[in-house]
């Protein structure tokens, strides 16, 4: 029962092949995250939010998550950075050594870790701290900072893409979510309750909007991807005829598929651990219809038509 349980609770994490993480060893530690998905212990988040490229834009960066000299920055030897001058001065110093280059080479690579509001602040450093050195410490230089203006706590992390040993960092395909679950882990040595779940193991089909997307949105401006979503779902009210969506059916089928996964889960652990198996099946329950962007544009639309309102000139707006 055991076993069938570790494989039956494991296979759910090794569901999406691009993130190839190894899932953990025990049935106890599996366990331990299923619980944590399942009460939907928050989620962490490790952004790329760009690269540095030759000296004014890396100088810039630099300024930036340093508010002009105003916050102190540690770099990976535990060493504190304070002021415009020393700012300047760690730039002047990782671009002496920047190797062989060319116009699109990528001197440093940018990262946001962050958690949602009320997350203890201290921990967050702590444990992005502890990240960054497991992460890159080994091979690359970093400096990091975090920032106490917004409501989440969250740290800027900037990494030397030219390693000591002549290589560069490249990102790779499944990097974000590997550097996920190692903060996530960072976080719970902090006593903080955290997961790096993939949207799929969730039940969650929809990807997170771009800021710049809901920037756009709460200035009342539709963005031109909504808009394209918007003549497509007119298209389709004015054909009456749903067209064929495959991608659609794909997204449906994997949906179905966790779901399964997570039922098949909760009766391997029935009579050994009934109250995660209970928790598992609220879980499924919880977990939305797939709905898509242009499903919710569709509806809204209709209900706009059907109340005399001129769509067509409101998709032209």
């Amino acid at each position: 029962m055991a076993k069938s349980a570790f494989d039956t609770i494991g296979g759910i994490f090794d569901g999406d092949v691009r993130i190839r993480r190894s899932r953990p060893k025990d049935l106890a530690a599996v366990k331990a995250r299923a619980r944590r998905v399942v009460r939907r212990a928050p989620e962490v988040m490790v952004k790329i939010s760009g690269f540095g490229k030759g000296s004014a834009h890396v100088g810039a960066h630099l300024s930036y998550i340093g508010r002009e000299g105003n916050l102190t920055l540690e770099n990976e030897r535990g060493e504190l950075i304070s002021g415009k001058e020393a700012i300047q001065e760690l730039r002047d110093e990782w671009m002496a050594d920047r190797g062989r280059v060319n116009q699109n080479t990528r001197d440093t690579t940018h990262i946001v870790l962050s958690m949602p509001p009320g997350t203890n602040r201290k921990a967050v450093t702590a444990a992005s701290r502890e990240f960054a050195k497991e992460q890159f410490g080994k091979n690359h230089q970093y400096v990091f900072v975090a920032h106490e203006d917004e409501k989440h706590p969250h740290v800027h992390l900037t990494v030397k893409n030219l390693g000591y040993d002549g290589t560069r960092l490249h990102v790779k395909r499944g990097d974000p979510q590997k550097w996920r679950e190692l903060f996530a882990e960072k976080l719970r040595n902090q006593g903080v309750d955290a997961e790096a779940t993939a949207r799929l193991t969730r039940g969650v089909v929809r990807k997170p909007v771009k800021q710049s997307v809901l920037h756009m949105r709460k200035r009342g401006v539709t963005p031109n991807t909504d808009k394209a979503k918007m003549l497509e779902a007119m298209a389709e009210i004015k054909a009456k005829k749903p067209p064929e969506q495959p991608w659609k059916q794909k997204i449906q089928q994997r949906h179905t598929d966790v779901r399964r996964g997570w039922v098949e889960a909760a009766q391997a652990l029935t009579g050994e651990d009934n109250a995660l198996a209970g928790d598992i099946l609220r879980f499924v329950k919880s977990m939305p219809a797939v709905s898509t962007l242009r499903d919710d544009i569709k509806r809204k639309l209709e209900q706009d038509k059907n109340a005399g309102i001129d769509v067509d000139a409101e998709i032209q707006r």
